[in-house]
């Protein structure tokens, strides 16, 4: 189901990209961060000068690392992008952490304006995952060891993804994300992880020049 999902999803905008000459594709190097989703798992720390202090892991929450192929030609104002990556979302204090991570794929159809970019496409999560444990005592003294490993079944979501060029090689976008995540071991319960996050690109085999 895996194979046959990604496949699809890839070769829906590829099917599109035949009028364009291979010497059109290039290299994409992207991280940014999102916002948003509902809360998978909540971190209580306590600091001695500070007190008590409470964090919070989100569904659609996290760091993400990017890599991938751009398919663009100067006749052409569309643009597809083609991107794996890794995303995660950690929470830690000194008797334990908390991890929340998974492996996007994402195919994106985009409309070129001059130096904007305004497109849309779908995203597949694999491995979506929250792991983590606590060891230490409570106020009471008793001995406790809170642990956790939720596995999620693999997630298609949408995107929607505004960028802006500072010049040929280097933009910065907002992107939305619309995706649900279902408990493997009880598919009746839902994360909802839409977010909305800001991300970076930098565009191999351009020259870093304004237009």
């Amino acid at each position: 189901m895996i194979r046959k999902i990604s496949l699809s999803l890839a070769t829906t905008l590829l099917l599109s990209t035949t009028a364009i000459n291979a010497s059109d594709l290039k290299p994409v190097l992207q991280f940014g961060y999102d916002l948003g989703g509902e809360t998978l798992a909540t971190v209580e720390s306590y600091d001695h000068y500070d007190g008590y202090d409470t964090s919070k892991i989100r569904a659609g929450q996290g760091l993400n690392f990017e890599v991938g192929a751009s398919v663009s030609s100067e006749e052409s104002p569309m643009e597809f992008q083609f991107l794996i990556g890794y995303k995660i979302d950690r929470e830690s204090t000194s008797n334990g952490s908390v991890t929340w991570d998974r492996i996007p794929m994402t195919a994106l159809a985009m409309i070129k304006n001059d130096r904007w970019k305004f497109g849309a496409g779908l995203t597949y999560h694999l491995s979506p995952e929250l792991s983590g444990s606590f060891t230490g005592y409570d106020n009471n003294g008793d001995y406790f060891n809170d642990s956790v490993d939720d596995e999620y079944e693999d997630a298609l979501g949408g995107v929607l993804q505004v960028q802006y060029q500072f010049n040929t090689a280097i933009a910065v976008g907002i992107k939305g994300t619309f995706i649900e995540y279902k408990l493997k071991n009880n598919p009746s319960i839902i994360a909802k992880g839409n977010s909305v996050g800001i991300n970076f690109s930098y565009t191999f085999g351009e020259r870093s020049e304004f237009r």
